[in-house]
């Protein structure tokens, strides 16, 4: 996979608007469409795939997720 445990923990729980991570890991296909989601894709049944600007827009956020997961998980 392309994206750190902790990183997919995030998207997961930010995604499903929970503070549990999964039991398992999602496919990469799932993971693009929520990266993606993140950089304002809708995905909607017609709209093409996401595009590489949308994709990115996705991962500077996820970014930015990642860190506050980091920082809520790390413990006192």
């Amino acid at each position: 996979m392309v994206l750190q445990p902790v990183e997919l923990q995030a998207l997961y729980c930010r995604v499903h608007r929970t503070t549990w991570p999964p039991d398992t890991v999602p496919s990469l296909h799932q993971a693009i469409r929520w990266i993606a989601t993140l950089g304002g894709y809708l995905n909607r049944r017609h709209d093409p795939p996401p595009g590489a600007t949308v994709i990115w827009r996705g991962f500077l956020v996820l970014h930015e997720i990642t860190e506050m997961f980091r920082i809520f998980n790390s413990g006192p």
